[in-house]
């Protein structure tokens, strides 16, 4: 037997929280959050008022692919596509290689997994690495 750590309700609220609380100093720009535990499971998800159905979407599957695959999701995409390999290839429709998904790690483990949408893909990665760092500190 082991002992798995994973992110729990209040660690997603902590996330969450921190997300909403920098996102809302620009109101006018909604986006969407999804805190996912190691699986890619969802915790926690909410979104801005007004947030389009893409970025509603794709919070989730970032979440799921940052978790899933123990990387941030834009880097992980681009090193994909550097090797010439198609997401699309590896039978899991849910895998997103756009960044704002965000690993998070404790000790080494990954404990879930961070996505943001709704920005442009850098101030999505931003949003998300504060929702990482209200966990891990």
């Amino acid at each position: 037997m082991f002992d798995k750590t994973v992110l729990g309700l209040d660690e997603a609220r902590r996330a969450l929280e921190a997300m909403i609380a920098a996102a809302s100093q620009e109101p006018d720009r909604p986006v969407a959050f999804a805190v996912a535990d190691p699986d890619g499971n969802l915790i926690l998800y909410a979104h801005m008022d007004h947030a389009g159905h893409l970025p509603r979407d794709m919070a989730a599957r970032k979440a799921y692919t940052s978790a899933r695959m123990g990387a941030n999701t834009g880097a992980w995409g681009a090193r994909m596509g550097k090797a010439g390999i198609d997401l699309g290839d590896l039978g899991d429709p849910r895998y997103t290689g756009f960044a704002g998904g965000v690993c998070v790690r404790v000790g080494g483990a990954v404990v879930g997994g961070i996505g943001v949408s709704g920005r442009a893909a850098d101030e999505d990665e931003v949003l998300a690495q504060i929702g990482a760092s209200a966990i891990t500190g």
